[in-house]
């Protein structure tokens, strides 16, 4: 599926799993691709260049202590990006996501949920730029924090636009675990630690495929 070129990895397609001595790589992708990037526990800088016509899905989970990880997207003509980046950070996570689309008919989506612990910090930035000269692009970029540290968190969502012929949005939000979701569990009998538990859980892999959510469900055991 993959073979090594002056220190890039090149990639036609299927599903790779990242390893650790993978996570500072080059990556160049051919046709319609799936990488897994699950509890390295290594910092990490992915640098991805889509060709014409492929199409990526990037998933990433950290069970994070001390970690930063990078990750950089060139798109080209009518290619496809959908980067699902779930964590949870038990002291300080940094997450830096900068998305360039450089072709038409590009369509790129970012999405991020991530727990940040009593006393941890986040950081999330998501820069997207979209080149002049190019139509029919779209990008989104959107995360959401379920926070429950007194530290401070930050998200900065940027769109560079330099053309007319885009649709381009991004969000971000922080907040607490539903007070009405955890009445409806607790009404069912379920205690306050469990309840808290499966919404916690529920919000990390909402955005991931199922084989990732079995596997992320594993690590969490005796959370």
């Amino acid at each position: 599926m993959s073979k090594n070129n002056e220190n890039n990895i090149l990639v036609s397609g299927g599903v790779l799993d990242l390893e650790k001595y993978m996570t500072s790589s080059d990556f160049i992708i051919k046709g319609d691709t799936v990488i897994n990037a699950v509890n390295l526990h290594n910092n990490m800088h992915l640098k991805i260049k889509l060709e014409k016509d492929a199409s990526l899905i990037l998933n990433v989970f950290d069970y994070a202590i001390d970690l930063e990880a990078n990750i950089e997207i060139e798109a080209y003509d009518n290619s496809s990006f959908k980067i699902n980046s779930s964590f949870i950070s038990e002291e300080k996570y940094e997450l830096n996501i900068d998305a360039k689309l450089y072709g038409d008919f590009v369509f790129g989506e970012v999405d991020v949920r991530g727990i940040n612990e009593s006393d941890s910090t986040v950081k999330v930035v998501m820069n997207g730029t979209v080149a002049g000269k190019t139509t029919g692009c779209v990008l989104n970029e959107y995360a959401h924090i379920l926070n429950k540290s007194e530290i401070s968190n930050v998200l900065i969502p940027n769109l560079v636009v330099n053309t007319n012929e885009v649709e381009a949005n991004h969000g971000v939000s922080i907040g607490g675990i539903d007070e009405d979701e955890m009445f409806y569990l607790m009404s069912k009998g379920i205690s306050k630690a469990t309840a808290k538990k499966l919404i916690e859980e529920g919000f990390i892999l909402s955005i991931m495929p199922d084989d990732i959510k079995e596997r992320i469900k594993n690590i969490l055991v005796g959370r």
